[in-house]
């Protein structure tokens, strides 16, 4: 335990005072749905980040119902979902491994097939399944992708609307953005640059910097400056994704807690409309009548009923529940639905296909450093960081990540891509990085301290897919990420690793490292060695997306049009990463409120 039984029994104190002043923990009585037949105007399958930010808007104007598995994170998992910290080091429902804890109450449990081209590995995938979704547990950063990214997007679904541009208007909208207290970071080497442009008067989302900063990652940041690449002044939030950047977070300042769609866009709804939710409740399926949709079959805790919709059904169940759901009402590939007895509505052979899962790999040393855990772990240390938490919403406690960084690979290592890799990207906006670094620090069960830094390939070139486990709604889908089935993406990584190791042998970071390094190691060194190494331990950002890719009418692997609109039936849209056409360089929180804004206009406008 990180914490002293008094500690805790503070921290507990400390927290609930905090966000009592910040948002209630329950929804108004009359904003609980009764599991009962009723009708409303639209019906949102799936209360997460893109749910609750369609929700919120369409109940501005409208009657809404919203249909989510879970409920209060905050309730069911604690202090692990709300402090920033924690965020990093106490949130065990993430765990990849098979072994991974079980927390029914705030994850689905998802477990891949074994992934043939990574050792036969199986992987526990989390997603939330809470109010509030995968924002719930995310590392809160907060960063937007390229210009020319959003212009690939536009132009494969044909429609500009998807620019960065004209996508910038929703970003605006949801955001409220905090500048950095720079007294709170007492930092000099990390005082974050940005584009205060990118930005706007937006609302309800609380985006800020953390009110502390690791020294760890200031000098893991320095390395990363010291092989060329340096600070970006515009960060990334203005279609960039070139330099290092200290990152915003989706946090509130005043307090020091997490931000999710739930403590933003819920809240707000709460407060100021009529929003309808049914928490721990399961949707069964979506409901036709003569190829629209009409409603859908809700089960609350074995209370079966009908939700009736109106005018509109958006599903925002997430990359992987969002192509199951389409399944079992009869959206998809007509070979699944007839293998299981499910009558077809429509023949859309793209759902569930075309998953995409950026995959990341860690290079690690201990370091003779202090950072935030170690900071926490340590009893002459951590009384005063705790007083700093809970009395001015600082210290090592409010801080989740930091620092990012975004390359083209030096000449010297794409050099060392094989020419059928670098053909392939060619088939992206020259402009795109080719890796990500992420810099994280880690104490160690007899309290050494370790610095990371990991490196992730930002096109993603293996597809793994989605599908049916039986006709039972209970039962979770059958999920393959298809690591490195394309070994593009291994080659990436391999390249990767070499340039961390660069960054490990500057200055700065030998100025911090002892020994020798710890992960992979110095045994492993070959291309052979290293591949070996990222099949056997790369793990997910928790970024897949495009299980129902948006797409142009008459493209047999599209699911929805730019509108979201699902081919081959009326009155139903899906709202989520699975539309987005394909995996966006950068982290996706972001891109999934702004098109939770986009589509949710797009609604209103077509009443």
């Amino acid at each position: 335990m990180l914490l002293s039984i008094h500690a805790v029994v503070v921290t507990f104190l400390g927290i609930c005072a905090s966000l009592s002043a910040a948002t209630p923990l329950h929804l108004r009585d009359d904003h609980i749905g009764a599991p009962q037949d009723a009708t409303f105007d639209y019906i949102v399958v799936g209360g997460g980040t893109t749910g609750l930010t369609v929700a919120a808007r369409l109940s501005e104007h409208a009657s809404v119902a919203v249909i989510e598995a879970g409920g209060y994170y905050q309730i069911t998992y604690g202090n692990n979902s709300v402090v920033p910290l924690y965020s990093l080091t106490r949130i065990d429902a993430i765990d990849p491994s098979p072994q991974f804890p079980r927390r029914p109450e705030i994850d689905w449990e998802l477990v891949t097939v074994p992934q043939t081209n990574a050792f036969n590995r199986t992987v526990h995938y989390a997603q939330g399944k809470t109010l509030g979704g995968s924002s719930a547990f995310n590392t809160m950063s907060y960063l937007r992708s390229t210009s020319s990214a959003y212009q690939r997007w536009a132009s494969m679904v044909g429609d500009n609307d998807y620019t960065f541009k004209s996508l910038l208007p929703f970003f605006k909208k949801s955001v409220r953005l905090t500048p950095p207290n720079l007294e709170k970071r007492n930092s000099a080497n990390a005082t974050p640059e940005y584009d205060p442009s990118a930005y706007g008067d937006g609302s309800p989302l609380d985006v800020s910097w953390n009110n502390f900063v690791d020294p760890t990652l200031t000098w893991l940041a320095k390395s990363l400056q010291a092989i060329g690449i340096p600070i970006n002044p515009k960060g990334f939030s203005s279609g960039e994704l070139k330099g290092g950047a200290w990152l915003p977070s989706t946090i509130d300042p005043a307090h020091a807690t997490r931000e999710s769609s739930q403590t933003s866009f819920l809240d707000y709804a709460d407060a100021n409309t009529q929003i309808k939710v049914y928490p721990y409740s399961i949707a069964v399926r979506v409901l036709f009548e003569n190829e629209t949709a009409t409603g859908v079959s809700v089960d609350t805790n074995g209370t079966i009923y009908t939700l009736s919709a109106t005018k509109e059904v958006i599903v925002s169940a997430g990359v992987f529940n969002s192509p199951k759901l389409l399944m079992l009402s009869g959206i998809g590939p007509t070979e699944v639905l007839t293998s299981f007895d499910i009558p077809v509505v429509a023949n859309l052979p793209g759902v569930g296909q075309n998953l995409q899962d950026p995959t990341s790999i860690n290079v690690a040393n201990f370091v003779n450093t202090p950072n935030a855990q170690s900071i926490v772990a340590n009893p002459a240390t951590e009384p005063e960081a705790l007083r700093k938490y809970v009395e001015e919403a600082a210290g090592p406690y409010s801080s989740a990540a930091g620092y990012i960084s975004y390359e083209r690979l030096p000449d010297d290592l794409r050099q060392t891509l094989p020419p059928a890799t670098l053909a392939k990207f060619d088939n992206f906006p020259s402009d795109f990085p080719d890796s990500q670094y992420i810099v994280g620090t880690f104490v160690m069960a007899n309290g050494s301290s370790m610095g990371a830094i990991s490196s992730t390939f930002t096109r993603t070139f293996s597809r793994g897919s989605v599908t049916l486990a039986s006709a039972d709604y209970k039962d979770n889908p059958l999920i393959d990420l298809g690591w490195f089935s394309d070994p593009a993406d291994a080659d990436v990584l391999i390249a990767g690793v070499k340039r961390v190791r660069q960054a490990w042998s500057s200055e700065p970071a030998l100025t911090i490292r002892l020994g020798a390094e710890v992960l992979p190691g110095d045994t492993v060194d070959t291309d052979e060695e290293i591949l070996s190494y990222i099949k056997n331990n790369g793990n997910q950002l928790w970024h897949a997306s495009s299980t129902c890719s948006m797409g142009k009418a008459g493209d047999k692997s599209a699911v929805v049009d730019s509108k979201g609109r699902v081919f081959g039936v009326k009155g139903l849209r899906v709202a989520d990463l699975s539309v987005v056409p394909y995996a966006l360089p950068g982290h996706c929180q972001a891109n999934a409120y702004a098109l939770g804004e986009k589509i949710a206009r797009d609604i209103i406008d077509a009443r």
